[in-house]
């Protein structure tokens, strides 16, 4: 299946992934649609050269409307916060509100965002790939709610609905991102960093490379009812972080206990569906390394010269 002609609902238009899904959708023909709860952000929509639908995944009517004429769903709006309420609102019935409105609406593909936070958090060096189970009932109100999404769209995919979940990790870019610019920011507004290991592994995925696996996972006849680890990578802090962090000329404070070592077995996304990364690894922490250094030149040209 291609995109060209198809119109393609995306959600999370204003996140660090959705508008990159949008664009990549676009430039493989398709017409786009972008669901967003704020009449303020509709600008963003027409930057993106894409059709503005307002509304919010708990309001039935509105989803109904946004689905009319979609082939394909990419849904990559969640909450993120701690609040318990607010995250089973958006996170499960939200989910719960597409998933129906996809299946009524007859939907060709429903590509899902998750997490690797569905694992939970396990000690010591252990390897994850997609058989590993799921962490139902975790107390971290994000892993918990994104689990039940997941369980949402199984039932889904078991009763017809042609779906596909993607599990990333960490999502990194050089804009509009968590684990990027903005950790940049955070890195510039401390003195010392003490709360990362060196030893961490972090399970890197770059927004442009998660924009190509949507559109993998939206047309590949391999990917039907099939779920991936969207990893580009297992990345040291030492790799990452902490390389932000000197370039910053910050004070690396190691924290107590043992690093994180858990590892996500990406092989399969790329076996199946023959994805590769477009946006590597290196090239990307060279770039916010470029970021984290204007960061200190200003206050380095107003220091006073010897002499």
């Amino acid at each position: 299946m291609k995109l060209k002609d198809k119109v393609v609902l995306v959600t999370g238009v204003s996140g660090t992934t959705g508008d990159k899904i949008a664009t990549k959708c676009l430039k493989e023909g398709a017409k786009v649609k972008g669901l967003i709860r704020d009449k303020e952000k509709i600008y963003l929509c027409n930057n993106l050269g894409i059709i503005p639908i307002i509304g919010n995944l708990t309001d039935r009517e509105a989803i109904k409307e946004a689905l009319k004429d979609v082939d394909i769903v990419i849904h990559a709006a969640a909450y993120l916060g701690g609040d318990r309420a607010t995250a089973e609102q958006s996170n499960i019935h939200g989910v719960q509100n597409l998933v129906e409105g996809a299946i009524s609406a007859g939907v060709e593909r429903f590509v899902h965002i998750s997490t690797v936070s569905v694992y939970g958090h396990l000690e010591g060096d252990v390897e994850l790939d997609e058989a590993r189970n799921l962490a139902y009932g975790h107390s971290e109100v994000y892993t918990s709610t994104k689990c039940e999404s997941e369980r949402i769209l199984q039932d889904a995919m078991a009763n017809g609905l042609k779906g596909v979940i993607l599990r990333p990790g960490i999502i990194c870019a050089e804009k509009n991102s968590h684990w990027g610019d903005k950790l940049v920011a955070k890195l510039a507004a401390v003195e010392k960093v003490d709360w990362i290991h060196p030893e961490d592994l972090t399970p890197w995925v770059h927004a442009d490379n998660l924009a190509e696996m949507c559109v993998l996972a939206a047309t590949h006849p391999a990917a039907v009812n099939q779920t991936y680890n969207a990893v580009d990578g297992n990345y040291t802090e030492n790799e990452f972080t902490v390389r932000l962090a000197h370039a910053m000329k910050k004070t690396l404070i190691i924290p107590d206990g043992n690093p994180i070592r858990m590892t996500y077995n990406c092989n399969k996304i790329r076996n199946d569906l023959g994805y590769l990364p477009i946006k590597k690894f290196e090239e990307t922490v060279v770039q916010l390394e470029e970021q984290a250094k204007s960061w200190i030149v200003p206050h380095e040209e107003h220091r006073p010269k010897n002499g």
